[in-house]
């Protein structure tokens, strides 16, 4: 199949969930009729391709309903949402039923999840003189890899949902009870073993492979080990799952971290699997650089400007030149960091990923054009207004991991692919999976997170040695502190960070302690209760579908 980019425009006909029902009773002669596509291999390729563009949709930041930028990033402590943005009340933990962005978010993903169902019922009923079986089913393989991590990220958020298993195709009978979570995992486990068993071992193009859904499955697997199923036994699942994807050989870090993000180094070796996206021009790209890096020249404040803020305790301690000891409310300096989590540890001063990912709140694309990139934060360099000045004030620190990728100040122009999963955080998993067991040894620690962490000693020309030491194999909540912690400094603002709390039972922990002190931030701080753990079913939900019932706690 092609490289997913240059088929993504390519328009289909699809049945969505919410639609008029005369829409779905007419046939329109704006668009493609899909049994008129699906006559040949070639139709069918190009008909998967449309699951890839619903997947993407849903799951990343080409809408502001993307799930991995709103679940896994915001409220979490790896970033704080302003007064003024919309988001608020998810940072603040103080969402409800009623609250729009819920309600939208989860009719995205329910939409783009039934056009992942069309591809896998109508790619599968093609018969074999339309296409060789061997080839209907690596196209069937992919969708289903797609169904899974729709479903993988609406069993997180809401945790009893309606299992659709097939694509809709009307309006009527729409009461789907809900599944219970073990039931929708073992069903996307069943997705990613049919993808695993039909899929090849390449990488690159944008398309899944074997390696992607193993990768993903042993995610699957780790998740299924903490919060809500508990069960411990899958730690080995996942164990061989990633083992099998380190030792294929086809994957490899990339040597300097910030080329990972870079716009002319996409589906790079370390990328497992990513989310295509063209550009620039509006409405071509993601809205990734609005997000978590600069808005061209637009400086910050604007109302297209860059959302969110760093949570100051992931930014790490002042130290330098002009800039000795930790911050305070009253001056800057004295009693950071105020969490004192051993899984939730700032980045070192010298760590290249906090030169990479985080940068002064005011930093845009046209005043750091010409200069080191990675000088976005610290600047020890020899820059003057933003260099030295890192650490006055109280901070305001924006995310920057994509900061050289903007070409203008379109929302959504940026051009880089957005990573799902990529090599790191297979290994960082497979510590994990091995901690989990109790059967972490030094070599393992050696060939995982110390690795990750000689990485990020690697400046343009030389080596630093202030970054964290390597680790030293210890007791097992230790190990598992230090993998937790490792995946924040790692993976942040990548999605991650809440299913990696939720797993490991230190939710709570993390949220309640987490206190953003400026004027700006959003407060009051995020008040966490039990509940939660999950997101409530959207009241417009509820109304329509009568065999749903709510999360408990948002009654």
């Amino acid at each position: 199949m092609k490289n997913i980019k240059t088929l993504r425009y390519f328009i289909f006909g699809l049945l969505f969930l919410g639609c008029q029902e005369d829409f779905l009773q007419e046939n329109p002669t704006s668009i493609i009729d899909p049994a008129a596509l699906l006559t040949d291999k070639a139709g069918a390729e190009i008909y998967t391709v449309g699951a890839y563009d619903a997947a993407r949709n849903a799951l990343t930041s080409n809408f502001q309903t993307g799930w991995l930028n709103i679940w896994g990033v915001m409220a979490v402590d790896e970033i704080v949402s302003p007064g003024w943005s919309k988001f608020k009340p998810i940072y603040l933990h103080t969402i409800s039923p009623s609250d729009i962005i819920i309600r939208d978010i989860w009719e995205n993903m329910y939409v783009n999840l039934n056009k992942v169902n069309s591809v896998i019922d109508r790619v599968g009923a093609m018969s074999e003189d339309q296409i060789d079986d061997d080839d209907k089913n690596k196209l069937v393989a992919q969708a289903r890899f797609l169904r899974a991590i729709i479903n993988f990220a609406l069993v997180s958020s809401w945790e009893n949902i309606p299992l659709i298993k097939n694509e809709t195709t009307s309006l009527e009978n729409l009461d789907v009870p809900q599944s219970t979570p073990l039931d929708v995992y073992k069903f996307i486990e069943d997705d990613l073993l049919f993808a695993k068993d039909n899929l090849e071992a390449n990488q690159g193009g944008g398309r899944v492979t074997r390696g992607a859904a193993q990768a993903v499955l042993g995610r699957v697997y780790l998740q299924m080990t903490g919060h809500p199923i508990n069960d411990p036994s899958y730690f080995a699942k996942a164990e061989t799952e990633l083992k099998d994807v380190i030792d294929s050989g086809v994957y490899d870090l990339v040597d300097y971290y910030p080329d990972i993000f870079k716009v002319d180094n996409e589906q790079n070796e370390e990328v497992i699997f990513s989310f295509g996206f063209d550009g620039p021009g509006m409405d071509q790209g993601s809205a990734i650089g609005t997000l978590y890096g600069p808005l061209g020249s637009v400086s910050n404040g604007s109302a297209n400007g860059n959302m969110w803020y760093v949570n100051w305790e992931l930014a790490g301690p002042a130290t330098g030149a002009g800039n000795t000891g930790n911050w305070t409310s009253s001056n800057g300096k004295g009693g950071f960091p105020r969490n004192n989590h051993a899984f939730a540890q700032p980045y070192e001063d010298l760590d290249i990923r906090s030169r990479n990912n985080i940068a002064k709140t005011n930093v845009n694309q046209s005043q750091w054009i010409n200069n080191w990139p990675e000088d976005g934060m610290f600047g020890d360099r020899g820059q003057t207004t933003y260099g030295q000045a890192r650490r006055q004030g109280k901070g305001n620190w924006k995310p920057w991991k994509w900061h050289n990728i903007r070409p203008s100040d379109w929302g959504s122009d940026t051009p880089v692919d957005e990573i799902y999963i990529r090599y790191a955080d297979v290994l960082l998993m497979y510590a994990e999976a091995l901690n989990g067991q109790n059967k972490l040894t030094q070599a393992d620690a050696d060939m995982t997170i110390n690795l990750l962490r000689s990485r990020a000693r690697v400046w343009p020309n030389e080596v630093k040695t202030g970054v964290a030491a390597d680790l030293v194999v210890g007791t097992q909540q230790h190990n598992k502190d230090e993998i937790l912690s490792e995946r924040r400094k790692e993976l942040c603002f990548e999605g991650w960070r809440r299913n990696d709390l939720v797993r490991n039972g230190v939710y709570y922990e993390a949220i309640n302690s987490s206190q953003p002190i400026w004027s700006n931030s959003g407060n009051p701080q995020p008040q966490y209760t039990p509940n939660e753990i999950r997101w409530p079913i959207p009241a417009s939900e509820l109304q329509i579908n009568s065999k749903l019932v709510q999360n408990e706690g948002y009654d």
